[in-house]
Formats: structure tokens, sequence, C-alpha cells
């Protein structure tokens, strides 16, 4: 069974998505595919622009974002970012 955290996605005007019930986040980074799970050892990276896959709820939601800092102390996940959107 998935463990679900807290991961957010915050942009320069505010909250973009926030939710406690996230179990999985998939982000690129400039070496590779990079996914979080709940309890991730805690880190920081840098992503570039592209698409971050978020699973919420057994679903696969995908956002598009600009460059990005996605940051994790094990207990949640932050991505950083100047720019998100819904991935169509």
């Amino acid at each position: 069974m998935d463990t679900p955290f807290h991961f957010s996605i915050e942009t320069p005007s505010g909250v973009f998505i926030e939710g406690d019930d996230i179990t999985a986040v998939e982000v690129s980074t400039s070496v590779g595919k990079l996914g979080v799970l709940a309890r991730h050892e805690p880190m920081v990276a840098a992503c570039p622009p592209g698409i971050i896959r978020v699973r919420q709820g057994g679903e696969w939601v995908s956002f598009r974002t600009s460059r990005a800092i996605l940051v994790t102390d094990g207990k949640s996940a932050k991505l950083l970012t100047p720019l998100a959107r819904l991935a169509v």
C-alpha cells in the first residue's frame, strides 16, 4: 500500500496545487528521472522545464512547469517554480 505524504507546487503567485494524499511525485533532473515517495531521504534537486507527474488517489496528474527546485525533508515535498499549469 502506498503511503501518502504532503506535496505542493508553489509559484511566486502562491500555492498552485497542494495535497496531503500524494503517493508519488516524478520529475526530470539534469541526470535523469527522479521519483519521490513518502519517507524519501532529504534532498534538493534542480529540475529543467518539463512535465511533473503526481500520483493522487491512484491516478497520475501531469503539470507543465518552467525550471524548478524540488525540496523534500522525508515528511513532505515541495516544488518551487516561477510558472506551473495543468498539462493537457
